[in-house]
């Protein structure tokens, strides 16, 4: 699960946060799941900022990659997880899942959408992020989607976005919907659940989104390994 720009995996993991996320201590925990949150590595933005992120942006408030190279090392590093987590569950890939908050969701799509046939991955969820496209930098992605809507078993498997219908500066709502067009009414796994009254700072509610994904998909199972 990778988190947002600016943001930190500690946050997912903090005695501080009263969230409840599912693979923390509490009424939401869910028994045998493996949390795995890598952390992005600090990179200088063009506008002078330097701070954890998954690629260099192309500007201030806007959201397309500025330096192809950054989000390759992302997909690249992330994919390895993906390969070790799946062989830790020996080769069930339908037992890992992939996500995201913010530019975390948007990365892990793009490699969702780019490996999860190839990986048999579990299934998506995210909150307020986009449906990468070639058009906004992610170099390749529009092909493998093509790919992923020929896989007659991935594109059944649940694909949940969470999104922020009055964010209008840090992912525009204007921006979100026209990229989910890419998938609606052509991925039947495909749940928007749209929310309103926070912006982009969902807060809460992305844990909310996150368990209710994970009671319905990933039940615990000891004689197959946690599902991750």
């Amino acid at each position: 699960y990778l988190h947002g720009f600016c943001g930190n995996a500690h946050e997912y993991v903090s005695r501080d946060c009263d969230w409840g996320y599912p693979w923390l201590p509490g009424q939401n925990h869910v028994q045998g799941l493996r949390g795995v949150l890598p952390i992005a590595p600090r990179m200088q933005q063009p506008w002078g900022e330097t701070r954890r992120s998954w690629y260099i942006y192309k500007g201030l408030q806007r959201n397309g990659i500025g330096d192809h190279d950054t989000l390759e090392n992302s997909r690249r590093s992330v994919l390895e997880l993906l390969r070790r987590e799946i062989a830790r569950l020996g080769g069930r890939g339908d037992r890992c899942f992939l996500g995201g908050l913010s530019q975390g969701c948007t990365v892990a799509l793009d490699i969702y959408l780019r490996h999860g046939p190839e990986l048999g991955l579990g299934g998506f969820v995210g909150s307020v992020g986009f449906v990468p496209s070639d058009s906004m930098g992610f170099k390749g992605v529009d092909q493998a989607l093509q790919k992923f809507l020929e896989d007659p078993v991935q594109m059944t498997r649940p694909l949940w976005l969470q999104c922020a219908t009055d964010d209008g500066s840090d992912v525009p709502w204007n921006l979100v919907k026209t990229s989910v067009r890419a998938l609606d009414g052509r991925v039947p796994g495909l749940l928007v659940n749209k929310v309103r009254g926070r912006g982009h700072c969902v807060d809460d509610w992305e844990a909310r989104w996150l368990c209710d994904f994970i009671r319905k998909y990933v039940p615990g199972d000891a004689s197959t390994g946690p599902p991750t």
